[in-house]
């Protein structure tokens, strides 16, 4: 009897997600064309993604990879995710990292998930914090579980708004372990949707070791610099 119950809420979820597929069709993030709901992508754009992984170094040291570059369709497509309320895009994002996970740290047992914090205001202000979108988004795809471990405690200035000599000082000491018991000797992926100079990764990576977790390692949608692996 469970079975069938589950057999019909994951019908009816599906008949939904259908439904609703027909007032809002999903679009492509680089462009916004009315695309097929199995694709990332439209075909035109999905000509600029050449499947190359790009992996740099938060600071600190923590490895970090990417699925994309950030330039063209792609730097595109996440500005709109991020900046214009494009919340539907985070599942098409982060199919795209989900491979440059899985091809780069095939051989990591990761405890789970967690993400770069936003502070209340400006979660507030802008309504949802892109990274968790990523790292819920993540989670399901990797099966993998999520947890919210950092908070952010300081409204500093936006990062993008810096030259990348004050990026690293504008974030330090701006993150705090939400609960220590649950960081300490774990191995955990760090999500956020762009690294630049890795000032903030390596900031919330260096908050969760002095929570004592074992292992940190970084994924991010887009890297601003690129160093192809």
């Amino acid at each position: 009897m469970i079975t069938n119950l589950k057999c019909n809420i994951m019908k009816i979820k599906e008949f939904i997600k259908n439904f609703l597929i027909i007032f809002y069709p999903q679009r492509c993030p680089g462009c916004e064309k009315v695309i097929h709901k199995e694709e990332l992508f439209c075909s035109e754009c999905m000509e600029e993604y050449k499947g190359i992984n790009y992996k740099n170094y938060a600071q600190g040291g923590y490895t970090c990879v990417s699925a994309v570059a950030y330039k063209g369709v792609f730097a595109r497509a996440i500005l709109k995710f991020k900046f214009s309320g494009r919340k539907q895009y985070s599942r098409q994002l982060a199919t795209l990292m989900a491979e440059a996970v899985k091809k780069n740290y095939s051989d990591i047992d990761f405890d789970f998930i967690t993400f770069v914090p936003l502070h209340q205001k400006r979660f507030k202000s802008r309504g949802y914090n892109q990274s968790e979108l990523l790292a819920k988004e993540l989670s399901a795809l990797l099966n993998i579980p999520i947890v919210n471990s950092l908070k952010k405690t300081r409204n500093n200035l936006p990062q993008h708004e810096l030259k990348a000599s004050k990026r690293r000082e504008n974030v330090k000491g701006a993150y705090r372990v939400t609960d220590k018991i649950l960081v300490a000797d774990k191995v955990i992926l760090l999500i956020d949707d762009i690294i630049t100079t890795g000032s903030t990764l390596g900031e919330c990576a260096k908050t969760l070791v002095s929570a004592n977790a074992r292992e940190i390692y970084c994924a991010a949608f887009a890297i601003s610099v690129v160093k192809t692996t």
